[in-house]
């Protein structure tokens, strides 16, 4: 038997020296203060070696300073062990206490000379212990000592010291420990005690641990959820916020892209203009002198044209005038009857020959008459002659009168033609003049018609709207590339995307699938295990644990042919020896040749040991499973999003481009439509100004015309008061002459009335001389009658004569060279046609060249403003718009470009403001999205963003966090914290739970204690119980542990955001957890939860005919001594639980159990007691002010004081 034999004290705590005998019980008695707890906490140290936990109240000295005050201050305990005693010395070491083992029993002199000196320096005690002796080293820890002690220590050459072979001793300890510190017994401290005793340490559930899980899982739980949580139409809402801001990212990165693009675009028009501005300034002065020089030679030409042409006309006006001349000629004589007066001259000869004819038939008539004919002749003759002369005088004086008269005609004439010539010439001049003028005012008009009907097909824009037209042709063919290049994109994302989930279901299904398979392994090895924990259950009481104790070498017999799981570990067989019967029910059976088969508990043991290890490498790998699962989904997800990214970054920037195209096309149907108006304005105003030029040149035409009608009239007003002048004059001349010639004829018509008589007579005469001859008087007549006539023309003929000659000789010196003038006037109008239209060619050559280069000049100077406009516009941007970033403004890298600055800054202003709108449709989408999560949350999502660079770095974290499926990580993540904190839950309150199971089996094994070895006296029954808790928390941490342990193959596998057919236990599961946030929220301030919260211990106590009933408190019992003694047994029944099941495998020791202040019980039952105690092998070490009954304690001592020091001396030792 091992137990603690001795305890030594030198110089410590105010004892000198003092040897106490512990081999039984033990009673200290002395007054209050003496140190009798001075000795027991020594006792008590051995045992627990805590100097926390010796019950050293505060202010007072520590165990160190008060027990080794001195360098040679030691405690001593001398151990009894099978092979006799050894020694534990306790001494101080660098001010803490410290442990050797010396194998030996005590001996005073190892430490205290022959001159009673204590000895303090180890080198002289280890010369003072026999050299043979096994001394230990120093040992400075506690928890090492005790380990030794009981036997949980590795170390072989420690192994001779233990007390007891136990891994789990530390009840021990603790139970002699609480009995000594607490003096209550009430449930508390006895489920407190069985406790305590039963582990380490009652290591307690830490709250704010759980607290802070669950309160961090119910809001990651909460934020993620939003994730799978569908609505009615099977949408995802948060998704879709959030594949919306991803794409919104990206469009703004394609808009950034764009606008980087517009801006080098915009470098390279600036840089375009910056170096043609000058050279279109060169351009324009170069074209302007061009023009300046064509106008001069213009102005040359139409001088050299005005001095060719004015020769021309002077030569043309004499012509005409020549022909005027000729003209009023023939008007003249057609006025005087020129015809018949040359048609009458023409038949002189025929006439001369008629009269000369008729002449000779009146001879021939008269002939035989002649003589009365020539008489009467001759007097016809006189009176003829007579009649001649005096006509002749007349003719005289009318030819001078008519010549004198003629003079001054023409001398009117002459007048009249000189003055109608200067009238005519000077309207010839100016009609030359104005034929110029017509003919160029009517070219002019022609023109000036013409170009306003060439405003019909005049397009003055028509570059400009087909360069708009092109674009927007261009626009067109982008559209449809657009969308071919989209329908492309998305193809190739479909045909990813499907590659991407085949791929991805393949190795869920090969994942499914070895989950599945080890599954059936795990279910199979744990029914494995189920099986030999049922078998091994039943060890206690098992045929084989009777063979065992009962029967030596039963395994060579009765164990080859007994059934193991039927017969070897079953109970209730009640197996009794039967040593006279060598046989088996009767028969013999030869067993040598069957081997030996059966399995003992250490085998089932170590193939149950097997099975938990391949179940917990499945478990491991069960874990690992979602893991690689996940690492394999994230790396396909990675390799298949480095292929999609630029995909959908290309998708989102063709369809922002599409997205652009109908502002684009508006822009420029616009840009159409407005160039249209400003060709139609332009048209309008053109056909303003052309239709007042045609105006100006009808009106010029009609006024020249007016001039012409004006001049014309003016011309023949002018000639007809010339002739009305001259015929005035020429009909005063021929009044005058007409008068004249009347005075003529009165005179002439008496003279010819006269003569008229005078020939009538002579006729009469004659013609009664004839006729009295017989003349035919008729024929004579006749013939008379026809010569007169004959004569008369021919005096008409003399008459007209001059007129004829001046006729022919105007015939033949005017009327002949009219053809010749007219041909004359027809090659100078030619000419002046030719010259006209030399000049005409030359000037419109002139006119075109300079249209042309004005029309240059003007489309350079339109470039030039155009592109001065376009950089002042640049600069206003850059100064005071700041619509690019600063970073734009020193990038110099260009892109050529055909734009111009205006339409790349309104490109650039168009596409800042769709990427406000981006910025702000995003804004919109990430206060949205942003509702769903509190600003500490799982994702780390910035949940107040502040800058435009804040919203997009949101987008561009989303876009990444869906590309690299993150949310399948915070899934997996959340479902495994959820599975931890289930696991921790599981694992804590199983833990807690098996120890309950403990407590239930201690407080079995207490109850069968008092049962078996009960003592005579008034305590007839001591019974506890453990009752369920009725603690909420508890309960609820009770109640997921029972969840997790019932839905455990589940739970190992549970995504707490699927949608498969475990959703109920996923909703219990929240429920629980959500439960429980709840719980802890409603006790804030706990922060524990242990053992004594899972169940409430209960005592009954039957004293004599008293019946507590079920209590959790022992008090008044009886009297108050029955008290101390029902608390004192079931401190001993406590320890003797604990210490029968350390001894199983080393066999039974000796324990102490440490009673301050025993001295109230009644003498019968501290004998009882002790016999109660000693029974159970524990040795009571009480203390009491006085002796009570001494012959019960082997040993009794009194503790008394002398100074400061502690006397300590054996009253009473009782033999066996």
């Amino acid at each position: 038997m091992k137990y603690l034999n001795k305890i030594i004290f030198i110089n410590s705590a105010n004892i000198p020296y003092a040897e106490i005998s512990v081999d039984g019980n033990v009673h200290f008695t002395g007054t209050q203060g003496v140190g009798k707890s001075t000795v027991l906490r020594a006792l008590l140290f051995f045992y627990n070696a805590d100097k926390q936990r010796l019950g050293i109240q505060a202010g007072q000295k520590s165990f160190d300073e008060f027990y080794f005050r001195q360098s040679n201050s030691y405690i001593l305990y001398e151990v009894m062990h099978e092979n006799g005693a050894y020694t534990i010395l306790v001494s101080r070491y660098q001010g803490r206490a410290s442990w050797r083992f010396i194998d030996a029993p005590y001996q005073r002199e190892w430490l205290i000379t022959d001159d009673k000196q204590v000895v303090s320096d180890w080198v002289k005690i280890r010369e003072r212990i026999d050299k043979n002796v096994a001394v230990s080293a120093r040992i400075e820890s506690g928890t090492m000592f005790k380990d030794i002690i009981f036997g949980n220590t590795h170390d072989h050459k420690y192994t001779r010291y233990a007390l007891v072979q136990s891994h789990n001793y530390q009840n021990i300890p603790r139970s002699i420990q609480n009995v000594f510190l607490n003096t209550k017994l009430d449930a508390d401290f006895v489920k407190n005690t069985i406790i305590q005793s039963m582990a380490d340490e009652d290591l307690p559930i830490a709250l704010q641990t759980y607290r802070r899980l669950v309160t961090d899982f119910e809001r990651e739980y909460d934020e993620i959820d939003c994730w799978f949580r569908q609505t009615r139409d099977g949408n995802y809402p948060v998704r879709q916020q959030a594949l919306k801001i991803a794409e919104q990212g990206r469009k703004i990165v394609a808009l950034d892209q764009q606008l980087l693009d517009v801006w080098r675009k915009l470098n390279h028009a600036v840089a375009y203009n910056e170096q043609h501005i000058p050279l279109w300034e060169v351009e324009v002065a170069e074209v302007k002198a061009e023009i300046e020089k064509e106008r001069g030679r213009e102005k040359e030409l139409t001088a050299e044209y005005d001095k060719g042409k004015d020769s021309l006309n002077q030569e043309l006006g004499a012509k005409k005038s020549k022909l005027k001349d000729i003209a009023q000629a023939r008007k003249d004589f057609d006025a005087i009857g020129i015809n018949d007066k040359l048609s009458l001259a023409g038949r002189e000869v025929s006439i001369r020959q008629e009269t000369a004819d008729k002449q000779t038939l009146l001879n021939d008539l008269l002939k035989t008459h002649a003589s009365i004919e020539e008489k009467y002749n001759i007097a016809r003759g006189k009176l003829e002659n007579a009649r001649l002369a005096f006509e002749n005088a007349q003719k005289k004086d009318y030819y001078e009168m008519q010549a004198g008269l003629q003079q001054e005609r023409k001398i009117l004439e002459d007048e009249r033609t000189k003055n109608k010539n200067l009238v005519i010439d000077a309207f010839n001049d100016r009609r030359h003049e104005s034929d110029e003028r017509l003919q160029m005012l009517l070219e002019e008009q022609h023109k000036a018609d013409s170009a306003l009907k060439e405003l019909r097909q005049w397009h003055p824009m028509a570059d400009e709207i087909k360069q708009v037209d092109e674009h927007l042709l261009q626009l067109s063919l982008k559209e449809k590339e657009n969308a071919a290049q989209q329908k492309s994109v998305k193809s190739q994302i479909g045909q990813i995307t499907a590659e991407y989930e085949m791929k991805e279901a393949e190795i869920k299904q090969t994942s499914q699938r070895e989950q599945e398979r080890l599954e059936v392994d795990r279910t199979r090895f744990r029914g494995q295990i189920e099986k030999i924990e049922d078998l091994l259950a039943h060890l206690d009481g098992s045929l084989y644990h009777w063979l065992c104790e009962n029967t030596e070498g039963w395994e060579n017999t009765i164990g080859k042919v007994i059934d193991e799981e039927r017969i070897l570990y079953a109970q209730g067989l009640e197996p009794q020896l039967d040593r006279e019967s060598g046989n088996m029910f009767g028969v013999k059976v030869n067993l040598d040749n069957i081997t030996s088969v059966h399995r003992t508990p250490d085998d089932y043991r170590q193939e149950k040991k097997n099975l938990e290890e391949q179940v917990q490498q499945i478990n491991r790998r069960l874990v690992q499973i979602p893991i690689t699962l996940q690492e394999e989904m994230s790396k396909l997800a990675k390799e298949y999003t480095s292929l999609l990214n630029p995909l959908r970054q290309e998708a989102t920037l063709l369809r922002v481009e599409e997205e652009q195209i109908p502002a684009k096309r508006q822009n420029l149907q616009n840009q159409r439509h407005k160039l249209e108006m400003e060709e139609l304005e332009k048209i309008a105003q053109e056909k303003e100004i052309r239709g007042r030029s045609f105006n100006e040149a009808l009106l010029k035409v009609q006024a020249e015309k007016d001039a012409r009608d004006k001049n014309e009239a003016k011309n023949r007003k002018d000639l007809k008061e010339l002739d009305a002048s001259f015929n005035k004059a020429s009909k005063e001349l021929d009044e005058k002459l007409r008068i004249f010639k009347k005075s003529q004829r009165e005179e002439a018509a008496i003279r010819n009335q006269e003569f008229a008589a005078q020939k009538k007579q002579l006729d009469e005469q004659q013609n009664a001389e004839l006729s009295g001859k017989g003349v035919d008087m008729n024929l004579l007549q006749q013939y008379r009658k026809d010569l007169e006539e004959q004569n008369k023309l021919l005096a008409e003929i003399e008459a007209n004569r001059q007129i004829v000659i001046r006729y022919r000789v105007a015939e033949q010196n005017l009327f002949a060279k009219e053809p010749e003038i007219k041909k004359a006037i027809k090659d100078i109008e030619q000419q002046l046609a030719m010259v006209r239209q030399r000049y005409e060619d030359k000037r419109m050559r002139i006119e075109k060249k300079c249209k042309e280069q004005e029309e240059r000049q003007k489309g350079i100077l339109k470039e030039l403003m155009h592109g001065k406009e376009g950089l002042n516009l640049y600069h206003q941007m850059v100064e005071n718009e700041h619509l690019v970033p600063d970073a734009f403004l020193s990038d110099g890298k260009m892109i050529e470009t055909q734009l111009d600055c205006q339409q790349l800054l309104s490109q650039l202003r168009g596409t800042v403001n769709q990427k406000r709108e981006a910025i702000d449709k995003l804004k919109d989408v990430v206060v949205s999205f942003n509702r769903n999560f509190k600003p500490q949350n799982a994702f780390h999502f910035s949940t107040m963003p502040v800058t435009d660079n804040d919203y997009l770095q949101i987008a561009i974290d989303l876009q990444e966090f869906m590309d690299n499926n993150k949310i399948e990580e915070f899934r997996r993540r959340t479902s495994d914290h959820y599975k931890d904190i289930l696991g921790r839950i599981s694992m804590e309150i199983g833990s807690l739970m098996k120890r309950r199971s403990d407590v239930d089996r201690v407080i079995q094994d207490i109850n069968r204690d008092f049962v078996e070895k009960n003592f005579a006296g008034v305590i007839k029954s001591i019974e506890l119980r453990a009752n369920e808790s009725s603690d909420k928390l508890m309960q609820l941490l009770m109640s997921i542990h029972d969840y997790t342990v019932d839905n455990a193959l589940s739970i190992g596998e549970l995504n707490l955001f699927s949608s498969n057919n475990r959703d109920e236990v996923n909703r219990k599961v929240v429920d629980y957890l959500k439960s429980l946030a709840h719980q802890l929220q409603n006790e804030p301030n706990r922060p524990t939860v242990s053992l004594g919260d899972a169940f409430r211990l209960q005592f009954r106590v039957k004293e004599n005919d008293n019946d507590t009933n079920w209590v959790e408190r022992i008090n008044n019992v009886g009297s108050d001594g029955t008290d101390i003694l029902v608390k004192a047994m079931v401190n001993i029944m406590l320890i003797n639980v604990f210490k029968k099941k350390a001894a199983r495998k080393s066999g039974d020791f000796i324990v102490h159990c440490m009673m301050d202040e025993i001295g109230r019980l009644h003498p019968n039952n501290i004998k009882g007691i002790l016999q109660f105690a000693n029974s159970r092998n524990i040795y009571l070490i009480n203390s009491s002010p006085t002796s009570y009954n001494p012959y019960d304690y082997r040993y009794t001592y009194l503790l008394s004081k002398h100074g400061v020091r502690t006397r300590i001396d054996k009253l009473l030792k009782r033999t066996k």
